[in-house]
């Protein structure tokens, strides 16, 4: 038991008055003259004794009655815990991620929890309070009123060592009692720590349960074309098992071109295409149904008009000769350039995205070097062997001892395909048989570290692939082989060339480091600027030469369409989108915890109010004194 006033316990020195005066009454006597002397002894000897048993019950109950009474004024309580005597400093984190728009009872998560900590919090309250993105210290609830209810979903969250970091740093008396909230749906935490404080500090968990967590999501797009198609392909994903069926719809700008149905029967993802052969699409988008969450049901993507792949052949012919490779590069997509080795200048190779060397008979050191130097720049080599190349010849190229091993003077057939090779992906639309086998009357073996992709019919490699290097074991003239008069030549040339210029970006991550190269000739104070129709923002950007290289993970911060521009000129559609990683509804195992855990708003809350309840002893005191007082009269009045 406590007292609120102990120095009012000093009056209790004041009892003595009392006892002496109860003390002295004792002491006085009184002497009466009767005439039957020996009757009046006894009647006057009983008298005598009752009033002494009185004169002591009224000094205990008045005594009794003045303690009290004392004690009432010093006003006595009793404290449920240590912490109820100290100032209290409450911190509170709502989770405002993603996850929180699923659904709860009647509202989303985020909406609900907003509603009952509204509830909870006194009008003079104080306290403060942090989301993912925003944080107010030392409020009551008529500061922050309007803001509080206009706290909306945020793509970042925070960790559990940020997280505790950040309330630590909210705390500001030293000597106070500290009291954490954490309210969260528990779900999608990166790290596995317990949430335990480095502080002092009592951490109350309450977990927002979602009535369901049934959600669709579009998690990437991937643009596949080759010699005769162009393809957007996304994958749409769901967090359980299911039957339903998710339309997925796409746009152009604003313009629905094509709908789809993705159908969860037999997994939780599903790859859906659309073909955008007979169309150019520079900002689209993809679309699906609205569910548990919002954020992930839109994809923007953009296409630019790239440039075209150059192509770079090397011969040991004249400048008249004519390859079959100028009649598969005829296109607009490509940029074919031919040279005799006798008058080629090695500069151009730099140049190149694809280089072959078509049945080049010598190769000198510097075009090694040169070749060398290109393919540790992601360049992308085809070699064609004369059919008077030696083994060695190419060693100089890959870290095996050479590429060609030996020459084989020998009719072989080319029958077997390898089609899980990246080449001939979509190229056909089941695995063929039996076709008309091209062969090849000289050829060389190749090293085993090649990777066949076209292989006679011994099981050695006729044409193969190390680290972007392709190679083929014989010449391709008429005169030793008929392959060029083959069905597969164009695919196996044409997708080369595709495949060796990196796919075009669809779509950039918030966030994340993301470097764009640009040319582009900016005057003195000229930068260049993101926008579309709601903002306008200036990335982070340098000077690279010619062309200028932007950094995007701080600028933008919103999700959808921008244009790169210089002034009035668009040089690029960018696309951007947030991360897909609080799709994944993973939730965390909250038995490990080392705090308190709480289903419900009002339950935490009611349970720190019990946890600081003091129980007040005073009016008990006040009553009790009453009772002796009252107890006192009675004697007085009725003990005789």
């Amino acid at each position: 038991m406590i007292f609120e006033k102990p120095d009012v316990l000093y009056f209790l020195f004041l009892l003595i008055i009392p006892i002496l005066v109860h003390l002295f009454q004792l002491r006085k006597y009184k002497t009466t003259k009767f005439s039957n002397v020996a009757l009046l002894e006894r009647i006057t000897l009983q008298t005598r004794k009752s009033s002494i048993i009185k004169k002591w019950l009224i000094l205990i109950t008045r005594l009794l009655g003045l303690i009290f009474l004392i004690l009432a004024f010093a006003k006595p309580f009793i404290p449920n815990s240590n912490t109820a005597l100290q100032e209290n400093e409450i911190v509170i984190y709502l989770d405002n991620s993603f996850s929180m728009e699923l659904p709860g009872k009647q509202l989303t998560l985020l909406e609900e929890a907003k509603q009952n900590l509204w509830e909870q919090l006194k009008q003079d309250q104080r306290f403060s309070l942090f989301t993912n993105d925003k944080s107010w210290k030392k409020v009551t609830k008529s500061d922050i009123k309007a803001d509080f209810f206009s706290i909306e979903f945020a793509p970042v969250h925070l960790s559990f060592e940020n997280l505790l970091l950040k309330a630590e740093s909210m705390f500001q008396e030293q000597m106070s009692s500290k009291s954490l909230f954490i309210i969260s749906d528990a779900l999608n935490f990166k790290d596995d720590i317990h949430l335990k404080s480095r502080t002092d500090l009592n951490i109350n968990l309450i977990v927002k349960s979602p009535s369901s967590l049934e959600n669709f999501n579009i998690t990437s797009a991937q643009l596949l074309s080759n010699n005769t198609s162009k393809t957007i392909q996304a994958e749409i994903k769901s967090h359980s098992q299911t039957e339903k069926d998710i339309t997925v719809s796409l746009y152009d700008k604003d313009e629905l071109i094509a709908k789809t149905k993705a159908n969860f029967e037999e997994s939780t993802s599903v790859l859906v295409n659309f073909d955008l052969s007979n169309r150019d699409f520079e900002q689209g988008k993809l679309e699906i149904e609205t569910d548990g969450m919002s954020y992930d049901n839109t994809l923007f993507f953009s296409l630019n008009k790239g440039k075209k792949i150059s192509v770079l052949s090397v011969h040991s012919e004249s400048n008249q000769y004519k390859s079959f490779l100028a009649s598969i590069y005829q296109t607009d997509l490509f940029n074919f350039k031919e040279y005799s080795i006798s008058n080629f200048d090695y500069s151009r190779i730099s140049e190149a995205n694809l280089v072959i060397l078509n049945e080049v008979k010598e190769v000198n050191p510097i075009l090694i070097s040169r070749l060398r130097e290109f393919k540790n720049n992601g360049g992308t080599l085809v070699i064609i062997p004369n059919e008077s190349t030696i083994p060695g010849t190419f060693k100089q190229l890959i870290n095996t001892p050479a590429i060609f091993l030996n020459s084989i003077d020998a009719k072989r057939e080319i029958t077997s395909i390898n089609f899980d090779h990246p080449l001939f992906e979509n190229v056909f639309s089941e695995k063929i048989q039996n076709f008309d086998y091209p062969s090849t009357s000289k050829f060389m073996d190749m090293h085993a570290s090649f990777t066949p992709i076209l292989k006679f019919s011994n099981g050695q490699s006729f044409f193969a692939e190390n680290n972007k290097i392709f190679s083929f074991a014989s010449a391709l003239n008429t005169k030793i082989s008929n392959f060029t008069n083959s069905p597969l030549v164009v695919p196996v040339f044409y997708n080369m060339a595709l495949q060796s210029t990196p796919s075009p970006q669809l779509y950039s991550i918030l966030g994340e480091e993301n470097l764009i190269n640009v040319e582009a000739n900016l005057g003195k104070d000229e930068v260049l600027k993101l926008k579309n129709k709601n903002q306008q923002v200036i990335p982070q950007q340098n000077r690279l030469g010619n062309s200028i290289q932007i950094n995007t993970k701080y600028q933008p911060e919103t999700s959808g369409h921008f244009e790169l521009v210089q002034g009035d000129s668009t040089l690029l559609h960018l696309s951007f989108n947030q991360d897909r990683s609080e799709s994944q509804l993973n939730p965390i195992d909250v038995s490990s915890l080392e705090t308190k855990t709480f289903s419900s708003i009002p339950e935490a809350f009611n349970s720190f109010t019990e946890d600081r309840k003091i129980l007040e002893l005073w009016i008990w005191m006040l009553i009790f004194a009453i009772g002796f007082f009252l107890t006192e009269l009675i004697i007085l009045r009725f003990l005789n």
